[in-house]
């Protein structure tokens, strides 16, 4: 990495921190500053939890093939927070959220996601560790969704939130979902399971969005602060990117002379002259 990138590097820390820390105080004092854009699985999830709570049946999460210790462990790591948002909810029902992986890495994780939901509301007691299930599988299993097909049936399921790392299998558990009537939201870190998600999930979440679930889903002044961070951020980045490229654009049109143009401009406007 030349000294240059590094510099470039260390002011888009600088700048995102900045950023983060200020929006964050802004969010504490006055929660109505800044409106989250609208993200359409996050908007059905709570009436999607809501109907399977009141239809006595399970919530039924998985994290796919993705673990801890490897590659996947940002993806499960953010999936978690994720489900731990749904799961929180779902735990007023007398129906236990299910939570199904197939890294034996993942399962202390979903035994933590479960405990943590069941403390938030004060019932840490009645955590159902045993929600927490392992089926056998490696890599893009389709022994494993086969496994969720079959707990979909067996256990009731209402409502079905597929996040992690999916292959082309994913469609198998989504028309397993479809014949039942259950709602499915998923999102892969994987595109041949993304592009199923895509067409045959109710809803689907798509790159970044799965990391924001704490700041739609929950109500953590940094997390909606890292959001609305993200998004200046992304602004800036396209402008930075169009810069050069109206440059560019006015140098073919002026004969290679806007760019000087446009630094005398900026030379009067600082007060050079």
């Amino acid at each position: 990495m030349d000294s240059t990138t590094q510099y470039l590097t260390i002011i888009i820390f600088v700048l995102a921190l900045v950023i983060t820390i200020i929006v964050t105080q802004f969010v504490r004092r006055r929660r109505t500053l800044y409106v989250l854009r609208e993200i359409p699985a996050f908007e059905r999830l709570p009436g999607m939890i809501g109907e399977a709570i009141e239809q006595n049946r399970p919530v039924h999460v998985s994290l796919g093939s993705s673990g801890l210790g490897s590659t996947s462990t940002l993806v499960a790591v953010a999936n978690a927070e994720l489900f731990y948002q749904i799961t929180r909810r779902a735990v007023i029902g007398t129906a236990a959220p299910i939570f199904t992986v197939s890294d034996t890495s993942a399962l202390p994780l979903a035994q933590d996601t479960l405990r943590r939901a069941y403390a938030s509301r004060s019932t840490i007691s009645s955590a159902p560790y045993n929600s927490a299930r392992w089926y056998p599988g490696s890599g893009h299993s389709m022994a494993f969704a086969a496994a969720l097909t079959a707990t979909l049936a067996d256990d009731h399921v209402g409502a079905n939130i597929l996040g992690g790392s999916f292959g082309p299998e994913l469609a198998l558990v989504a028309e397993a979902a479809a014949r039942r009537n259950q709602t499915i939201i998923a999102t892969s870190d994987q595109l041949e399971g993304q592009a199923v998600a895509r067409v045959m999930s109710d809803e689907v979440l798509i790159g970044e969005e799965v990391f924001t679930a704490g700041a739609y889903l929950g109500s953590s002044s940094t997390q909606i602060g890292s959001v609305v961070a993200t998004d200046i951020l992304r602004f800036l980045l396209i402008l930075i990117i169009l810069i050069p490229t109206i440059i560019a654009l006015g140098n073919s049109f002026f004969d290679g002379s806007f760019g000087r143009i446009i630094q005398n401009a900026l030379r009067t406007l600082s007060g050079g002259g």
